[in-house]
């Protein structure tokens, strides 16, 4: 297994991602490059364009949620597709990272699903062997 990465798993009516990364940083990262690709061809996203994104949450639960909704609320409200995180850093309730992007074109991004929700349904972050471990359920 590398020390980062994500897959898709089958979740009841939702859409699942077991996460795994050798930092909570990159699990963050990770989590971003997960949510990106379920939505549209991620790799055809260009890093055009960089915005910071800053979180809270009282733990790093809600930190993650709150995390992939402000990622996710760049294409609801903005049209502006990411391509990755970089540079996150969590200290205290705080997690702030860049995001690079582009706003979308229709004529080169085609948006695969909606998304309803990043859920908090059995979330938990947990670290195993050695790496961070999570699994992400959105309500699509």
């Amino acid at each position: 297994m590398t020390a980062s990465g994500y897959r898709e798993i089958d979740h009841t009516a939702d859409l699942g991602f077991d996460l795994w990364a050798d930092s909570m940083p990159s699990l963050f990262a990770e989590a971003v490059l997960a949510l990106s690709e379920f939505c549209y061809e991620r790799t055809a996203v260009l890093w055009v364009e960089e915005r910071i994104l800053e979180v809270r949450g009282t733990d790093p639960e809600e930190q993650l949620v709150r995390w992939l909704q402000e990622t996710y609320m760049q294409l609801e409200s903005g049209l502006w597709l990411t391509a990755a995180a970089t540079d996150v850093v969590l200290k205290g309730e705080v997690v702030k990272g860049t995001l690079h992007g582009e706003p979308i074109d229709p004529a080169r991004h085609t948006l695969h699903s909606e998304i309803k929700a990043i859920t908090y349904h059995g979330l938990k972050i947990v670290r195993e062997h050695g790496l961070w471990r999570t699994t992400v359920v959105v309500d699509v």
